[in-house]
């Protein structure tokens, strides 16, 4: 192969995970699309977005999101050390700030993290901006703390109107409150127009919309929580119950869904995982309180080992018969 090319303004060679500082160099109030985040975004659209783009440009990409997935599995591996538990926390990327549903699941991710789980996003606004609010905020033990941030980020309460205020009131709470606890977060470029997540410790964030989707359910090692019933995260719920129904990864791991248990999608997934034997996995809860007891309560399952055989076991024997 030629020199590969090195596109501005991402290194194709990447070896480590994003930071929220990182992705907004660059950044200021006046000018919030010099952030690194937003050229990256830009240059994105420019060589071909969801369209195909040039093979040099195809390569550097994908080379860029092998270097992601391999400092992310070193990162969740422990490097080392402990391995983390992970619940991976799934919602519309369009709730506001000032929506009870982005309320309940900051409270979610306050508690998932006190509890001793790392929470993982989609590393974008809304719900996932939430939870990982939520678990940054996690080492207050009280709720004051996250009552203070949810007051300040309900003065911008979304980013389409305006782009500057929803990041200052995002860095007000940062300043206020420093020093937060780690977790993760998974966003990607295939949507151009979300903002840095800046709640996540750690970002991994991707040009692949496919490769990011499937890691994050796949990284869930103990439990998945589906906090919306978006087209985009109904396809995750069923993500999730694929990996339970095919032990991927040879384990099968809690999935619960935040909201009414009538709701239909709760309905068929149920009758999935009934059918396929996990329905002691599946719950539907209103409050995250009893979401976090749960989980807590219901650790991942390995899948058994086979048992084993004697020699000639399998083999069907057959008897001869004479002609006639």
């Amino acid at each position: 192969m030629p020199p590969l090319p090195r596109p501005e303004p991402f290194d194709p060679l990447r070896k480590g995970l994003y930071t929220g500082d990182e992705l907004m160099q660059g950044y200021n109030p006046s000018n919030p699309e010099g952030a690194l985040d937003r050229r990256i975004a830009r240059h994105f659209v420019a060589a071909g977005g969801r369209n195909p783009p040039s093979a040099a440009e195809a390569i550097a990409q994908r080379l860029h999101d092998f270097g992601i997935d391999r400092a992310l599995t070193a990162w969740l591996d422990g490097e080392g050390g402990t391995a983390p538990k992970v619940v991976g926390v799934m919602g519309s990327h369009a709730t506001s700030r000032d929506d009870p549903q982005y309320v309940l699941v900051a409270d979610l991710g306050w508690r998932l993290a006190r509890a001793g789980f790392l929470v993982a996003t989609g590393g974008g606004p809304g719900l996932m901006e939430a939870a990982n609010l939520g678990a940054y905020l996690s080492k207050h033990a009280d709720r004051g703390a996250l009552d203070r941030a949810l007051a300040i980020l309900k003065e911008a309460p979304a980013f389409e109107s305006d782009h500057a205020g929803y990041i200052e009131a995002t860095r007000r709470v940062l300043a206020d409150l420093p020093n937060g606890a780690s977790s993760l977060g998974v966003p990607t470029w295939v949507y151009p127009d979300e903002p840095v997540n800046l709640f996540s410790s750690h970002i991994a964030k991707y040009f692949s919309n496919s490769m990011r989707e499937e890691g994050l359910i796949a990284i869930g090692s103990h439990g998945v929580v589906i906090a919306s019933d978006t087209p985009g995260t109904m396809r995750e719920v069923f993500q999730a119950a694929e990996q339970d129904s095919y032990w991927v990864g040879d384990r099968r791991s809690p999935m619960v869904l935040l909201g009414p248990e009538n709701s239909p999608s709760f309905a068929l997934l149920i009758a999935y995982a009934r059918r396929d034997g996990y329905a002691d996995l599946v719950r539907s809860f209103e409050d995250a309180e009893a979401v976090v007891d749960f989980i807590v309560r219901t650790p991942p399952l390995a899948r058994p080992s086979p048992a084993p055989t004697k020699p000639g076991a399998g083999v069907r024997r057959m008897r001869y018969r004479q002609p006639g």
